[in-house]
């Protein structure tokens, strides 16, 4: 998939028979993918390319000032619509400029004048413009207007629950993570890069790779039953999601995600990792001693290998 970063790239791309789609794709949910899905067959049914056009942060930290946590970061949702089998994306920046710009002159620039789109899908929710005038829609309504077609995909429901990027943080942070990934399509996960740490886990002989997720939401804390992929082989793996009571750190510690990859003791610095979260093992806890702690870890190794034991 190839990856534009401003209006100004894609210009200079010359798609081939573009189909498009436009939306923050928070978590690229079953909903998301079906309208993904959607761009891609209508796409491939012209012989052309299918675009994504998705905005690098979420578009209410501008017109609100009010970010919602991000489930998917730019980078991790860049990855999830390359697995789907996109062709090319442009991750705009949101700026206060799109914020003012009309849905016209969106639809002009943008589609038009920028991705040459011939045909655009929108999800039923879709919004864009100045006040969210911007829909399918709208888009439809004005067709002699534009050199696209348009069209607005169904809303996807999974069972009662209206299927959303909301509802999914909300489950996700109640840790409701089986209905957070029923939802999604696919197990939670949480993507970040491998950062230095203090080297504890190291010490006491469950080496971590500590991430940094570039975004706020997490499930609540606790001891996860994970898979990663390093070095193309999928791996089991045992993550804290804490504060580390055990050792008493002091003052206002943030929590931190904390992934010791079983059987596997490889430097993992710098690397982007993705951590597919299975089941809940535990609460975090405090222990009396280090040696409780490890006591603890080797039993949690055992109850997640007991959970895989069983079919998951």
């Amino acid at each position: 998939m190839k990856i534009y970063r401003s209006i100004e790239e894609a210009v200079k791309a010359h798609f081939v028979h573009p189909t498009c789609t436009l939306g923050v794709f928070d978590g690229v949910h079953m909903g998301h993918r079906f309208v993904i899905r959607e761009c891609m067959s209508w796409a491939a049914e012209r012989g052309g390319e299918s675009v994504v056009v998705t905005f690098t942060e979420h578009p209410r930290g501008v017109i609100a000032d009010r970010p919602p946590k991000l489930i998917t970061p730019i980078e991790h949702r860049l990855n999830l619509f390359e697995e789907l089998g996109v062709d090319h994306c442009l991750a705009l920046t949101f700026t206060a400029d799109l914020r003012e710009m009309t849905a016209h002159d969106f639809a002009h620039r943008v589609f038009e004048d920028a991705l040459g789109a011939e045909n655009v899908v929108l999800g039923h929710n879709c919004r864009f413009g100045k006040d969210r005038e911007g829909s399918a829609e709208f888009l439809m309504a004005h067709a002699k207007e534009f050199r696209f077609t348009a069209k607005k995909a169904p809303e996807i429901r999974v069972g009662q629950a209206i299927l959303s990027s909301t509802n999914i943080r909300a489950s996700i942070e109640a840790g409701d993570l089986e209905m957070a990934s029923t939802m999604l399509g696919r197990p939670f996960s949480l993507f970040g890069t491998v950062v230095g740490g203090d080297k504890r886990g190291r010490t006491i002989g469950f080496p971590t790779a500590n991430l940094d997720l570039h975004h706020g939401l997490l499930p609540p804390l606790g001891v996860y039953g994970c898979r990663v992929s390093v070095d193309g082989k999928v791996r089991n793996a045992l993550t804290n999601i804490g504060v580390r009571p055990t050792f008493e750190l002091g003052g206002d510690v943030q929590p931190l995600v904390e992934t010791h990859i079983l059987d596997f003791a490889a430097d993992l610095y710098g690397e982007d990792l993705e951590v597919v979260f299975l089941t809940r093992l535990r609460a975090e806890k405090k222990f009396d001693s280090v040696d409780a702690l490890k006591a603890q870890i080797r039993l949690d190794r055992r109850a997640f290998e007991d959970y895989l034991d069983q079919g998951a």
